[in-house]
C-alpha cells in the first residue's frame, strides 16, 4: 500500500516538473514574441506546477518589471529568493530593482551582498554593489569593492573610471589620473577594435574631463585649461569660465561632487 503510494507520489511529481518545464518553454517562446500576457500566464502555471524552482519566480519578475510594475516584481523576487535559498540569481535582480527602479539603496546592497555570499566570485555582483555603494554616497566602500575587483583582473573600464574619480575626490588625485588614463587606454582599444561607437567616445571625452578635475584638485589649473581647452564636450566653455574666473570655487565644486 505504501509503496504504492510512493510510486504514485513520485509519478506525480514527475508529471508537475514536466508541466514546469513546458510552461517555461512557452513563456520562453511567448515573452520572445513580445506577448507578455501570455508569457506572464504561463509563467505563473510554470511556478503553480514546481513549487520549488526559482526560475519561474523569476521569469514572471522579469515581466512585471516590462510593465512598469517594479514593487510587484520585487515581491516575486523575494519569494523565489525564499524557495531557493542558494541560488545568487534573485538576489542580484533583486538588487537591480531596487537600485534603479525604485532608488532603495540600502535593500539593494543588502541584496547585492547576500548574492556574494552565495557566489563570491560574482564579477556582476560586486561591480554593481561598488555602484550602489557610490549612489549611497558611501565612496569609501565602493572603492574597497572595485580595487578588489582590480586585484583579480575583473575591472572593466567603467568601474576604473569610476575608481579614478573616487581618488580624485578622496585626496588622492595622483592616483585618479593614473587609473582614468588606464581606462582610457582600455577604452581606446575597444573603439579600435569595435569600431566608433557614439556612447564610448562621449565616455571618452568624459575622461579627459576627469583628468582635468584631478588637475584642479591639484591646483595645476594651467594643466587643467589645456585639457578643457581642447575638450569637444558641451559642458567645456563653462568649466573653462569658472577656471578663468573662480579656480578655487570650482575646485571646491569637483571636491564635494558626486561621482554619479
Amino acid at each position: 500500500m505504501s509503496a504504492g503510494f510512493l510510486v504514485a507520489a513520485l509519478a506525480l511529481l514527475a508529471a508537475s516538473l514536466y508541466l514546469s518545464e513546458h510552461y517555461i518553454e512557452e513563456y520562453q517562446r511567448l515573452s520572445a514574441a513580445g506577448d507578455v500576457t501570455g508569457a506572464m500566464k504561463k509563467a505563473k502555471l510554470a511556478a503553480r506546477f514546481d513549487p520549488f524552482d526559482s526560475d519561474a519566480l523569476e521569469a514572471r519578475a522579469y515581466l512585471l518589471q516590462r510593465q512598469g510594475k517594479d514593487e510587484e516584481a520585487e515581491r516575486v523576487l523575494r519569494v523565489a529568493a525564499e524557495r531557493n535559498p542558494p541560488d545568487f540569481v534573485s538576489y542580484l535582480a533583486l538588487g537591480n530593482i531596487q537600485m534603479y527602479q525604485l532608488n532603495d539603496l540600502d535593500a539593494a546592497v543588502r541584496s547585492y551582498n547576500e548574492a556574494l555570499e552565495r557566489n563570491p566570485k560574482l564579477i556582476l555582483g560586486k561591480s554593481s554593489l561598488a555602484q550602489a555603494y557610490i549612489r549611497q554616497g558611501n565612496q569609501e566602500e565602493a572603492r574597497k569593492a572595485y580595487e578588489d575587483l582590480r586585484e583579480t583582473n575583473d575591472l572593466t573600464y567603467q568601474g576604473l573610471y569610476d575608481l579614478g574619480r573616487i581618488y580624485v575626490r578622496s585626496g588622492r588625485p595622483e592616483e585618479g589620473v593614473k587609473t582614468i588614463r588606464a581606462a582610457q587606454r582600455r577604452v581606446d582599444d575597444d573603439l579600435r577594435a569595435t569600431g566608433q561607437s557614439a556612447a564610448v567616445q562621449g565616455l571618452r571625452v568624459s575622461m579627459d574631463l576627469a583628468i582635468a578635475d584631478a588637475f584642479v584638485m591639484q591646483r595645476e589649473y594651467g594643466r587643467a585649461r589645456r585639457i578643457v581647452s581642447d575638450s569637444p564636450a558641451e559642458q567645456a566653455p563653462a568649466i573653462l569660465r569658472l577656471l578663468n574666473t573662480d579656480p578655487e570655487g570650482y575646485r571646491e565644486s569637483v571636491a564635494n561632487s558626486a561621482i554619479y
